[in-house]
């Protein structure tokens, strides 16, 4: 009962800190000019202070000082690198740094934490392979980071979507960290909590607005990632349940699925994938009018969805895991899609209508 309490004055603690000190941070981000400049494919009409990752970093960063260095030892590898993310982020906040140099610099983070052991070492069944061989799992392991710490990326296109995704990821990852007893890693992740929590009354928010920034998507969705990898270690080692996995699925099943989908439309219309649009799925649920924070909530539905597919259908993970997750993505896309349709065609019909009168 004692660890919970203090479990709870940590996220607490972080919390009331970040509501502090994002005001503080926004006076500087405004005299710094780190702020996202309104264009046509933003929907703000006004400069925002683009230091939601970056408070969040801090607070984990200066509370994380009250947790013992021995709790965190085996994750410090990603907690540094995780830190290199966010100063990369905020680079690139401010001088928009080339996709291409981004992506190299996310190649090498990921090498790196590779090369301190976190790596994907089994294939759980998928494609029938289970165990990989060393050069097999720093391959993977370099490509899943990279892809999913980019889909998370590409997510952040409207208030609140990753911050949610990033906070439901993390309460889940609390759950999965409470069952194995690691204590050390439950204090930081509610720190994490904390800190998401603050930023996204700001970032609702209509008057003091703050955006997470590529600083913080980068940040938070490769912390996310890497130590999902992490857990994966010891699944099957107690209790035969693959957490590590479960958690990777659950948090990146839909943007990985829809950042391919959309850098696969962007090729196939002579493009470049890292050319920016508004072809990903929360685009196309603003064009239905639907609200910002609906579009959030939806989304943490569809997650939900998909992957109680994969829990009621499957026993074990496999290729199929990833063909249903890839059907009913279609599916609900598809249906979008035909909404955003009718609605066009509606709304041209009244056009019309009006001409004529």
């Amino acid at each position: 009962m004692k660890n919970f309490t203090e479990l709870i004055v940590y996220g607490l603690l972080a919390f009331a800190l970040s509501i502090f000190i994002i005001p503080l941070m926004t006076v500087i981000a405004e005299k710094c000019k780190l702020v996202d400049i309104p264009n046509a494919r933003k929907v703000h009409q006004k400069a925002i202070p683009l230091i939601g990752g970056l408070a969040i970093g801090v607070i984990v960063a200066l509370l994380g000082g009250l947790t013992s260095m021995k709790d965190v030892k085996e994750i410090l590898p990603i907690i540094i690198t995780s830190y290199v993310m966010l100063l990369v982020g905020t680079l690139d906040d401010k001088t928009d740094i080339k996709a291409i140099y981004k992506l190299g610099i996310q190649i090498c983070v990921s090498i790196i934490i590779a090369s301190s052991g976190v790596r994907i070492t089994s294939l759980y069944g998928l494609f029938g392979i289970y165990e990989i061989n060393v050069y097999a799992q720093y391959i993977i392991t370099v490509l899943v980071i990279a892809a999913a710490v980019n889909a998370f990326n590409l997510i952040d296109g409207i208030d609140g979507l990753a911050g949610s995704v990033a906070g439901i990821g993390f309460i889940l990852l609390l759950a999965i960290t409470i069952i194995g007893g690691n204590y050390g890693l439950m204090k930081m992740i509610m720190l994490f909590i904390g800190g998401i929590a603050a930023f996204l009354r700001y970032n609702f928010s209509k008057k003091n607005k703050v955006f997470l920034g590529n600083s913080g998507s980068l940040f938070l969705g490769y912390f996310l990632v890497s130590i999902g990898i992490y857990i994966m270690k010891f699944d099957h080692v107690a209790s035969g349940f693959p957490y590590g996995l479960f958690f990777l699925f659950f948090v990146f099943t839909i943007p990985m699925i829809d950042s391919m989908r959309v850098y696969a439309d962007r090729v196939l219309r002579g493009r470049s994938p890292f050319k920016a649009d508004k072809s990903h799925i929360h685009h196309y649920l603003l064009q239905l009018g639907i609200s910002h924070k609906k579009i959030t909530v939806l989304f943490v539905v569809m997650n939900i969805f998909i992957f109680a597919l994969q829990l009621t259908f499957l026993e074990n993970f496999s290729m199929y895991t990833c063909l249903i997750s890839l059907i009913a993505f279609i599916v609900i896309f598809k249906c979008i899609k035909i909404l955003n349709f009718f609605i066009i065609w509606k709304t041209k019909v009244k056009e019309l209508e009006n001409k004529t009168q």
